[in-house]
């Protein structure tokens, strides 16, 4: 099973419906890891954490209009495009200490 159908599995999203949307996501969530972490992570297969960090992210921003705040007069919107703390939680395991 590969990475992504691993991930569409564990998100319990359409494969046939986001394909492309998980190309082009998985790649980055997992730079993203990396980069969080201080860390690299096998592009095939990453460790426990990391695939439920990259499937909850992508449910996340499937899921939520990422909309923090709205008013109607005079209209004005507000995104949240930051993932929450819920969501990163799983990447404390494999955090590195990073001396500067």
């Amino acid at each position: 099973m590969t990475l992504k159908d691993t991930i569409a599995n564990m998100a319990e999203i359409d494969m046939n419906k986001y394909s492309d949307y998980l190309d082009k996501y998985i790649p980055i969530l997992l730079e993203f890891a990396e980069d969080h972490c201080n860390n690299t992570f096998d592009t095939e297969n990453p460790p426990g954490g990391v695939k439920i960090f990259i499937a909850e992210s992508i449910k996340h921003k499937l899921n939520s209009k990422c909309l923090s705040s709205r008013s109607m007069g005079s209209v004005s919107y507000s995104y949240d495009t930051d993932l929450p703390d819920k969501i990163k939680k799983y990447l404390r395991p494999y955090r590195k200490v990073r001396f500067v």
